[in-house]
């Protein structure tokens, strides 16, 4: 197949596997659809974050993401649904960026409605809890000679948020600046929250979204409860799953390997397993949210690492939110697994069983 077949070969097993979590349950199918039907707010201004829009939306992406990930221009034209890259506080004024030509070419989209388009922002960041950098850089902003600086909003002839590229919204400043007890700054006090961008952590292509859904309905279809052979049509289902994980290749591993060895499937012995906590995951957990049992999308490597690669496979840039590093586990796992990645997670509490052993041998010697 080539790949368009393919990719229309996986959105036709896509859409029978949603009737089959339909015909569980309603909020099984719910659960999936919000697999890529929504993102997390992560680093993203609460005014400008849009909620319950796919992942595949327009971005918001920090210098800082960049320099740190070593982004080039190409990978960012990867973002297909447009990326607006935000100077955050002292990175419009620092000296070292001045000079890189990445940073003079998105300086000259500030405001744009390119693809790929740019905006000032003055707001606090981790590590500046009393907004000190964040005040300082605002009042350099504020002796700037005038170069017709805006708060960004969305434009009045657009209504539907979500898709869009930047050519949806006008402006180029964003400033939010709390903390300490001097007086605050908002340059969005009295303009209707634009609601404009996804965080680019969250973000995949529709071929990579896909794959995701592909991926964890893989996972879900290995609850020990499941009853298969109750199901009309399931073991073709299976089967064709397992031929589209296999034609999809990422530099991290074909996507039908990366499911049955990962720990949740080879822990379980082929059964759909916790692998932080090592129990069993049944079906019920998929209808539920919130509880302690209820199913939630885990990271191999945790989101707020930001760490984003360029697959020469997929010919795309890759963010936490892709196929090889989602797994499922229990909503109380997800919580004792913190900011671990999966194998770090391993080595920590092989470490703290190694110590519970010392201390129970002291005390029997005492």
């Amino acid at each position: 197949m080539n790949n368009t077949e393919t990719y229309e070969f996986g959105k036709n097993i896509r859409y029978n596997l949603w009737q089959l979590w339909s015909l569980i349950d309603r909020q099984i199918k719910e659960k999936f659809s919000n697999l890529n039907g929504k993102t997390g707010k992560y680093d993203v201004p609460d005014t400008l974050f849009q909620k319950r829009t796919n992942r595949s939306n327009r971005v918001l992406l920090r210098w800082k993401t960049i320099i740190k990930n070593k982004i080039t221009l190409d990978q960012l034209k990867t973002f297909y649904g447009g990326v607006c890259v935000e100077f955050v506080n002292e990175d419009y004024f620092d000296e070292k960026n001045q000079k890189l030509e990445l940073f003079q070419y998105l300086k000259s989209r500030i405001g744009s409605d390119d693809k790929i388009s740019a905006i000032l922002s003055f707001r606090n960041e981790d590590g500046d809890s009393g907004a000190t950098i964040a005040r300082q850089s605002f009042e350099k902003f504020k002796k700037l000679p005038e170069q017709n600086f805006t708060p960004i909003k969305r434009k009045s002839n657009i209504h539907i948020s979500g898709k869009g590229d930047n050519s949806v919204w006008e402006g180029n400043l964003f400033y939010s600046i709390k903390g300490g007890s001097q007086h605050s700054f908002e340059s969005h006090q009295n303009i209707k929250d634009p609601t404009l961008f996804n965080p680019a952590v969250e973000y995949a292509n529709e071929i990579v979204c896909l794959d995701i859904d592909l991926t964890m309905s893989y996972f879900a279809i290995h609850c020990f409860d499941l009853n298969q052979k109750a199901i009309k049509g399931f073991d073709l289902l299976k089967l064709n799953l397992e031929k589209y994980l296999k034609t999809r290749n990422y530099d991290e591993g074909n996507l039908l390997d990366y499911c049955i060895n990962h720990p949740c499937l080879k822990f379980g012995k082929g059964f759909l397993i916790d692998p932080i906590q090592m129990v069993q995951m049944s079906i019920d957990d998929f209808k539920t949210s919130g509880l302690e049992n209820s199913s939630v999308v885990c990271h191999n490597e945790a989101a707020n690492k930001y760490n984003f690669y360029f697959d020469s496979k997929q010919k795309c840039i890759l963010t936490p939110a892709r196929p090889t590093n989602f797994f499922w586990s229990k909503h109380l796992s997800n919580m004792m697994q913190q900011n671990y990645n999966l194998d770090e997670y391993f080595i920590k509490e092989d470490e703290r069983v190694e110590k519970r052993k010392k201390f129970r041998n002291q005390k029997k010697t005492i």
